[in-house]
């Protein structure tokens, strides 16, 4: 009460000191709130078992929406995923002895198995693979090798 009071009499960089400390005051009492509400979630699970996507949908449901940065490094993550997924479905062709349904086939295959899986793929570096991925999806001894995929090890998220 005597602050009031007195208040008045104060310099003015006293006043806007106290103004300052109660905004202060405010803005920690409202993250304190804020934090009381936070959930927070252990997720464990071996590799490939959901975790990344599960936290995606949970982002996804609440509306928060993705960044351009987040977008773009999503897109290289799938983009890696569908280069990878294709390299194993050829490796696994060929070591279950399923033969291409077209020959002609052989060269994107080894084009997509040539693929450096070091390298990030950009955009248009990607482009380039386009042409032999779906060629290759096509082709009736990869979507044997696929039929098969119980027998080697596919990664998941490429279906």
């Amino acid at each position: 009460m005597a602050e009031v009071i007195f208040g008045c009499c104060w310099p003015e960089e006293t006043k806007n000191q106290r103004f300052t400390s109660r905004a202060i005051d405010r803005q920690l009492q409202k993250d304190k709130q804020h934090f009381r509400r936070t959930v927070k979630i252990l997720l464990l699970g071996s590799g490939e078992s959901g975790k990344s996507t599960f936290l995606k949908q949970m982002r996804i449901i609440n509306g928060s929406d993705f960044v351009d940065e987040e977008l773009k490094q999503y897109r290289l993550v799938i983009y890696g995923n569908i280069v990878k997924g294709m390299k194993v479905l050829i490796d696994a062709r060929d070591k279950l002895g399923i033969a291409w349904g077209d020959e002609t086939n052989a060269g994107p295959a080894q084009f997509i198995f040539d693929y450096d899986n070091n390298v990030k793929l950009e955009e248009p570096v990607f482009a380039q693979f386009v042409p032999a991925l779906t060629g290759l999806w096509t082709d009736s001894g990869i979507r044997m090798a696929f039929d098969r995929r119980r027998e080697f090890q596919l990664v998941s998220n490429f279906v």
